[in-house]
C-alpha cells in the first residue's frame, strides 16, 4: 500500500468528515471510505450539473 502525503490542513478535514460519517453511519471506517463518498459526491453534483445545463 502506497502511503499518501497530505498537508496538515487537508488532513484535519478529512478526519472531520470521517467522524462526521461515522457519527451519522453508527459504525466504523476508513479514509478508503471517505475518500470513496467523497468522490461519489462530487460525481453526482457533475451529474446534476449537466442535467440542468440544458434548461
Amino acid at each position: 500500500m502506497k502511503t499518501l502525503n497530505i498537508d496538515d490542513q487537508t488532513y484535519r478535514r478529512l478526519a472531520s468528515i470521517m467522524n462526521d460519517m461515522m457519527h451519522t453511519k453508527k459504525h466504523d471506517i476508513n479514509y478508503d471510505d471517505v475518500i470513496n463518498e467523497l468522490i461519489d459526491v462530487y460525481q453526482d453534483s457533475l451529474r446534476f450539473s449537466g442535467e440542468n445545463a440544458g434548461g
